[in-house]
């Protein structure tokens, strides 16, 4: 086989699969955590905690940090009675910046505390 054949013909699907290839999926979800949801917009970069609206008191805490990153956790909280809607935070970090988020869900009809911990990705 010929060397500069076999070359061309590598470099032209290289060059193929980046011409081609789909662009990044964008990392945005929307998650239940108990008593409300978190929502992250990766156009934006902004994380939006909203506790349901619901009879009774319910609040969601959601707390930010950055595995094996020094320093200081982002701290959301959300509820149904001071503040209707979503509370929401930018994130600043660089892309693909991995974050943990540790929630507390409360809702005054069922009395107690949900907590729980996800990870998700810029």
């Amino acid at each position: 086989m010929n060397p500069l054949r076999t070359i061309t013909a590598g470099v032209a699907a290289a060059v193929a699969s980046v011409i081609l290839a789909q662009p990044a999926l964008a990392a945005s979800f929307q998650r239940d955590v108990g008593d409300g949801i978190v929502r992250y917009a990766d156009p934006t970069n902004e994380v939006c905690v909203r506790a349901d609206d619901t009879t009774g008191t319910a609040w969601v805490e959601v707390t930010l940090t950055r595995p094996g990153v020094i320093g200081r956790p982002i701290v959301i909280r959300d509820d149904n009675i001071r503040h209707p809607g979503a509370t929401c935070e930018v994130l600043t970090a660089f892309e693909n910046a991995t974050y943990q988020a540790d929630y507390e869900s409360y809702w005054s009809g069922r009395g107690t505390v949900l907590r729980g911990t996800f990870r998700f990705t810029t």
